[in-house]
């Protein structure tokens, strides 16, 4: 009986061992241009980040990854590298929680989710901000290394006149007229989106612009300066200096408060309780968080909170 009870105590005492250390372990799937590297080099200790780049050998870093059982994954960054991994996260069945992607097609997969809302819902209030600020005839300037991001927000042509335009580099502006439009999207990074600002503001000082959450970034007014004043800022992401490495934190420190053993345990929790994070309460909503979206403009070089519907 002696023997029997310590062999029970034994085999307890090694599944609360295993419990504890192999619930640490996650994957972390980086871009080196963005925040995302920098999380990692932080120092981040309540997670064992099992780190790779998205550049990296994907078959063979998932192969690892299922070798280890790990099933969860943070990240990617962009919807153009959640895109990519997307095959692997169907082909090993694991599930990759990402700051900032916000792809409507890659959140209903059911393998990718975000804690940043939709773009079904972003497309919503650009509909209602454009609206507001009586647009007749749009420009659209998109992210062309992100156009699982940036094309979904052309269903604003199912509403207004206009058209569509990759950003590459300033010369990207020359096969468009100013005058042709009365309004701007913006879907494109901070320093590019304050260029194509400056430059469509010399052809046409009256045009409105409109950024989306990539836009929103500090780089933008210290390189836009006096010319970006005005400009609107369609914003997601909460409350944050630095909103992909905040974002990132709140989504290392979730997994870590809740040890997910299975992906089908991480997603019952999703759809059927609140998510605590240091910024709120959240819950998911048809695949995506339900965050308060809101709308900024910029002011004397500050993002400021405006209500305008």
């Amino acid at each position: 009986m002696t023997r029997f009870l310590i062999t029970i105590i034994l085999i307890f005492t090694i599944a609360i061992f295993w419990f504890v250390n192999s619930s640490k372990y996650v994957g972390y799937i980086y871009n080196p241009r963005t925040a995302s590297r920098d999380f990692l080099a932080s120092g981040y200790s309540n997670l064992n980040l099992l780190a790779f780049d998205s550049e990296s050998n994907l078959e063979k870093t998932f192969r690892m990854l299922e070798e280890k059982g790990i099933k969860i994954i943070i990240g990617p960054p962009t919807s153009a590298e959640g895109e990519m991994i997307l095959p692997y996260l169907k082909k090993y069945n694991s599930v990759a929680l990402s700051a900032t992607i916000s792809s409507t097609k890659l959140l209903n997969s059911g393998y990718i989710y975000s804690f940043t809302v939709s773009n079904k819902f972003m497309l919503e209030k650009l509909r209602q901000l454009l609206d507001f600020l009586d647009s007749k005839k749009v420009l659209l300037v998109s992210d062309p290394s992100n156009r699982q991001y940036s094309d979904e927000f052309k269903g604003i042509f199912s509403t207004f006149e206009g058209m569509d335009l990759y950003y590459y580099n300033i010369n990207s502006l020359k096969s468009i007229n100013a005058t042709d439009f009365d309004t701007v999207v913006m879907t494109i990074f901070p320093k590019d989106a304050a260029e194509v600002v400056k430059e469509m503001k010399k052809e046409n000082p009256s045009l409105k612009f409109v950024g989306m959450d990539s836009v929103m970034a500090e780089e933008f007014v210290n390189f836009g300066g006096q010319a970006v004043e005005g400009v609107y800022i369609i914003y997601s992401m909460g409350d944050f200096e630095n909103p992909e490495y905040e974002l990132i934190r709140e989504i290392a420190d979730f997994l870590s408060n809740h040890k997910f053993l299975s992906v089908d345990q991480f997603k019952r929790f999703l759809k059927t309780n609140i998510i605590e994070t240091s910024k709120g309460r959240y819950h998911y909503k048809n695949e995506s968080i339900d965050r308060e979206v809101k709308i900024f403009m910029v002011k004397n070089g500050k993002f400021v909170p405006v209500q305008v519907f």
